[in-house]
């Protein structure tokens, strides 16, 4: 379990969707993008719940471990869709300071930089260039991942 450190508030969720909120909020910052997102949360009394969040390039998220929970959610198709929407946010990709992607699928390796990059694509340091991505319009977007 993690704890999404949003505006002044806590939010309890599992570790692979607090990790895939934070690798889209990256992308959507590189790309100058917004959106919105309900996230599976569990609430104070152990119930699960949504809690909708605005990331974009103002975002301040930063995550920390929360106490394992039996009841942790792990929503593998929220994971999925919100993987999609990375993909499609934009052509430009954050790097971590190894050169490598934390981007990945839901059920993906993590990929390194030489795996993403073609010889032959320069990369601008930050970010990656993806061949043969969509490059539609900055235009905000608002992801139903419900």
């Amino acid at each position: 379990m993690k704890y999404i450190h949003y505006d002044g508030t806590e939010i309890m969720t599992g570790d692979e969707i607090a990790d895939a909120l934070l690798d889209y909020a990256a992308i959507l910052g590189a790309n100058g993008r917004t959106d919105t997102v309900a996230i599976p949360a569990v609430a104070d009394d152990g119930s699960v719940t949504r809690t909708t969040v605005l990331i974009g390039p103002a975002s301040e998220l930063t995550l920390s471990a929360a106490p394992d929970d039996e009841l942790e959610p792990e929503d593998h198709v929220f994971i999925r869709h919100l993987r999609d929407a990375s993909e499609r946010a934009g052509v430009k990709r954050p790097v971590d300071a190894d050169g490598g992607f934390r981007f990945r699928g839901a059920d993906e390796p993590d990929r390194s930089a030489r795996d993403r990059n073609p010889p032959g694509v320069d990369q601008a340091p930050g970010v990656d260039q993806v061949p043969g991505a969509d490059r539609g319009s900055n235009v905000d977007q608002v992801t139903d991942l419900s």
